[in-house]
């Protein structure tokens, strides 16, 4: 080889082979992202944010809340066990402050309700895409890093629940359990 097809002492080769697997994981981040989204028109519609389900209104509350009050979160509940309200303390109030702490971050301090809204609505979606981390740390500890790219691949074809939770619309905090699950078991 000659020096040209060397960087820093290895070759291109080398290159690749130690890093591979870094296009590969971003291909299918893109591939599980683009999936996830297919149906964001369905749920904003003429600058209204709307969601599958009953607990994403809770959890839009919470991080309406959460926003206006940063880092503080909404310690009860009027609407939940309506007419009596309860603590919210029980339910995913870290998963909302998250949510918060992002719409914060992307709205550059100030987010308008809808960018809060939208940051909700996709938030189920970029968790069940970064499950692909521990997914792959994972795999790649018990059996190398080929094994792990195909554990990624097939979590990214996954059908049923996994996918369900992480389609965008669907705001609940079950698409962040699996990452913080596979985080924790790594």
């Amino acid at each position: 080889m000659s020096d040209e097809d060397r960087t820093d002492g290895q070759s291109v080769l080398d290159l690749f082979d130690a890093y591979y697997h870094v296009p590969a994981l971003v291909a299918v981040a893109a591939f599980m992202l683009w999936v996830r989204l297919q149906a964001y028109d369905t749920f904003v519609r003429d600058g209204q944010v709307v969601f599958s389900g009953n607990d994403a209104w809770y959890h839009l509350r919470q991080v309406n809340y959460t926003v206006r009050n940063w880092p503080g979160t909404m310690p009860f509940d009027p609407w939940t066990y309506f007419p009596y309200g309860t603590s919210a303390g029980q339910f995913g109030t870290l998963y909302d402050q998250l949510v918060a702490t992002a719409a914060l971050v992307v709205g550059l301090g100030a987010p308008s309700d809808q960018l809060i809204a939208k940051t909700l609505l996709v938030a189920p979606t970029v968790f069940g895409v970064i499950a692909i981390v521990p997914t792959f740390l994972i795999g790649r500890r018990i059996a190398g890093r080929g094994a792990a790219l195909f554990g990624v691949a097939v979590l990214a074809l996954l059908p049923g629940t996994f996918l369900q939770r992480t389609l965008v619309g669907f705001a609940d905090h079950n698409g962040a359990e699996p990452f913080f699950m596979g985080m924790a078991v790594f």
